[in-house]
């Protein structure tokens, strides 16, 4: 809701040349545009027994604040597409390392006002570089495109999953418990680590190293990040010396 106050000089910008002048200048009218139309319809309402410079200058003012209204949601409209844009990977449609750090900070300064927690998991694709060189660059992009639909489906409703960069991703499991996490990964493993897709009637196996570790309410994100790569390397470390054999999880106390 806007309000017209007095004044002899106001400009409608929208309409050149339209003013309020002085006969108009002590109207204090209460306009009501919530939406265009609502906007459009208070014409109607214009009063009849006014003179009729009144009544065009209300109208006037209508159609101003009408189109300025239509300009702002426009605006909003486009602002929210950039803003979403610039936290999204471009490949997979999951979140980026920016947007990703966003929901972190948010999350753990919700977890600071609670005293509540959550799990962090971070997942690095194994010998990806192999299927670049020996398949090419489309190759990879197939094999990103499909784990990223694997951990989309796999994630809560409430999850944030992201492609950090590369063959790196991550998920934010804000509120998640000890118990759940680790049957759920493991579940994660089983789904990733050996899936194969067919990219022109060739064969690509997917190989993941998963590591995570729990958060609470005193956690700094850089803690929480360098802790979890940690864990992750950790177990890719691993994952060289058994080859294909998929390391058994275990949660890194916090």
């Amino acid at each position: 809701m806007r309000m017209i106050t007095k004044g002899t000089d106001s400009t409608f910008p929208e309409l050149p040349g339209a003013r309020v002048t002085p006969m108009t200048a002590d109207l204090s009218t209460l306009l009501a545009t919530v939406t265009t139309d609502a906007a459009m319809q208070d014409l109607d309402k214009l009063d009849p027994s006014a003179s009729d410079e009144t009544n065009q200058a209300l109208r006037l003012a209508l159609i101003a604040m009408t189109e300025a209204d239509r300009r702002i949601r426009r605006q909003q409209r486009r602002i929210a597409h950039l803003e979403s844009l610039s936290s999204t990977d471009e490949l997979t449609g999951l979140t980026n390392r920016r947007g990703f750090r966003t929901e972190l900070q948010r999350t753990l300064a919700s977890a600071a006002r609670h005293d509540t927690g959550g799990v962090i998991v971070m997942i690095d694709l194994d010998r990806f570089k192999e299927v670049n060189d020996t398949h090419g660059h489309s190759a990879g992009d197939a094999l990103l495109i499909d784990v990223a639909h694997t951990l989309k489906g796999w994630v809560r409703e409430s999850d944030v999953v992201s492609r950090l960069g590369g063959d790196e991703f991550a998920v934010l499991m804000a509120g998640a418990d000890a118990a759940e996490s680790e049957r759920r990964l493991i579940d994660l493993e089983q789904l990733l680590n050996g899936k194969t897709i067919m990219w022109r009637d060739r064969a690509l196996v997917v190989h993941a190293s998963i590591g995570y570790t729990e958060f609470g309410a005193q956690d700094s994100e850089a803690e929480l990040m360098d802790r979890a790569d940690k864990r992750m390397y950790a177990v890719k470390a691993q994952n060289r010396i058994t080859l294909n054999q998929p390391s058994r999880l275990s949660l890194v106390a916090v």
